[in-house]
């Protein structure tokens, strides 16, 4: 398939690097547009399941983060003669993936396979491939799962 914009989800662990990799591969052969996103996600802050902070100091220290690790990813696009525009929303992980797909209108939306703990999967709701067909279904759009 040709794709036109594509947008890959960044967290700054290895399989997010290594999904903006292929994102930015498949982009550069088919001279799409790509976007990196990073979402500013502090529910969890919220719900009581992690040590109270400000929340507002909690948001801007991610998003800073958040800066950094699409920096990370950006330095990899360019060898596959792409510039990718970098987004960093605050909300929760899943809305802002939807959001950002259908706002820059992606026909491929590529995210990192983690592995993640018990702990891990309450905390954030699950892991991405629980939310496959939900994003596909909301976006219309095909969603890959770059695993290790």
């Amino acid at each position: 398939m040709a794709y036109k914009t594509i947008v890959c989800g960044v967290t700054g662990s290895i399989p997010s690097r290594r999904a903006a990799l292929e994102a930015a591969v498949l982009a550069g052969e088919a001279q799409a547009d790509l976007v990196y996103v990073y979402a500013v996600d502090v529910e969890f802050l919220k719900t009581g399941k992690a040590v109270q902070l400000g929340s507002e100091f909690a948001e801007e220290s991610l998003a800073h983060l958040g800066g950094h690790m699409l920096d990370f990813a950006d330095e990899i696009a360019p060898s596959q003669g792409v510039t990718p525009k970098k987004v960093v929303r605050k909300g929760p992980v899943l809305d802002v993936l939807k959001q950002v797909v259908l706002e820059e209108e992606a026909d491929l939306l590529v995210l990192g396979h983690e592995d993640r703990t018990f702990f891990e999967k309450i905390l954030f709701k699950g892991s991405v491939e629980d939310h496959v067909q939900e994003l596909e279904s909301q976006t219309g759009v095909e969603v890959r799962i770059v695993r290790g």
